[in-house]
């Protein structure tokens, strides 16, 4: 498994970053490479010599990476380990890969796993577990996308397709790339602000909390002590708005008793259940963040404060 890796970076003049992903809670931003001699992985394709650059030629290993399976053979197809461990050796291509290939090679992949309806399941619960959960290492729901838009089509038992469905809904609103969704909000000033006017011509980190929540209120303070973050916004370079989505009149009361918690420089608000209401923002997981440009469209979703810092050291 090792050397196969290895001159799988090799042939891709790229430094070593396969391996299935560890999903422990003592490293959730680390991606390690598991040594097993048990868990077989699939031969890798030959990459031909006309293609010279990384993104061509990862993107041909990503086309074909799953020509050597067959998906009929369910002693491979309906093990768990076995699927997962091929399934992130061929993700961890998708970064480097020309993003054109993908879409193809995820409809030929999920096409083929229906040869047998336990492997298209199984297909199905790995991608989400690795893409669509948020405390996975490898969380990207521009990857689950392109797999979600192809499970959609496939014959899948109905219940898990509305699933799907409803992931995809989800998954489009507030995606990377597109505007952010404006709203109104109260601040501790007791003014009225919108998103679209709080700090114009700065980006922006958008957190959601819920002052009740120990996580958000843990994050809160992880962020207040960031160096990276203070040094943004002192530079005026960032402004931060945190807003809890509340309701009624004991949310804003819970809102209001917790305000000293958060920094002075902090823009902080309070929504009276318009964002749940007009279903603006998804909100799986709180706190949830979002990184939005100077333009308010969003850079990041529903990112963490290891993601952010790696995004603002580059």
């Amino acid at each position: 498994m090792i050397s196969s890796l290895l001159l799988l970076c090799f042939r891709l003049f790229l430094p070593l970053s396969g391996g299935p992903a560890s999903l422990s809670p003592a490293t959730p931003h680390t991606v390690t490479l598991c040594v097993s001699d048990t868990v077989p992985v699939l031969p890798l394709p030959a990459v031909p010599t006309t293609l010279r650059t990384p993104p061509a030629r990862a993107a041909y290993v990503v086309r074909h990476f799953w020509d050597a399976m067959d998906f009929a053979d369910t002693l491979r197809s309906r093990n768990r380990d076995f699927m997962e461990q091929n399934f992130v050796n061929c993700l961890s291509l998708f970064p480097i890969a020309d993003t054109t290939a993908l879409a193809p090679a995820v409809a030929t992949l999920v096409s083929r796993a229906q040869a047998d309806a336990g492997a298209l399941s199984l297909l199905a619960e790995t991608a989400e577990k690795y893409l669509y959960e948020q405390d996975s290492p490898l969380f990207n729901e521009e990857y689950y996308l392109l797999f979600a838009d192809a499970f959609v089509a496939a014959p899948l038992p109905h219940t898990k397709r509305l699933r799907i469905e409803a992931q995809r809904t989800a998954m489009r609103k507030n995606r990377v790339g597109t505007p952010a969704a404006d709203f109104t909000f109260e601040t501790r000033d007791g003014q009225r602000l919108r998103l679209s006017e709080a700090a114009q011509g700065r980006p922006m980190l958008l957190l959601f909390y819920d002052p009740d929540c120990d996580h958000c209120m843990q994050t809160i303070a992880e962020l207040s002590g960031s160096e990276l973050l203070n040094g943004a916004v002192a530079r005026d370079d960032l402004v931060v708005v945190a807003v809890y989505a509340g309701f009624d009149g004991s949310d804003r009361a819970s809102w209001l008793r917790t305000l000293d918690r958060l920094p002075a420089a902090w823009t902080v608000g309070f929504d009276l259940g318009t964002i749940y209401m007009r279903d603006l923002y998804v909100l799986r997981n709180l706190p949830a963040l979002y990184l939005l440009d100077a333009s308010r469209r969003v850079v990041l979703k529903d990112t963490t404060p290891a993601r952010l810092s790696e995004y603002f050291r580059k």
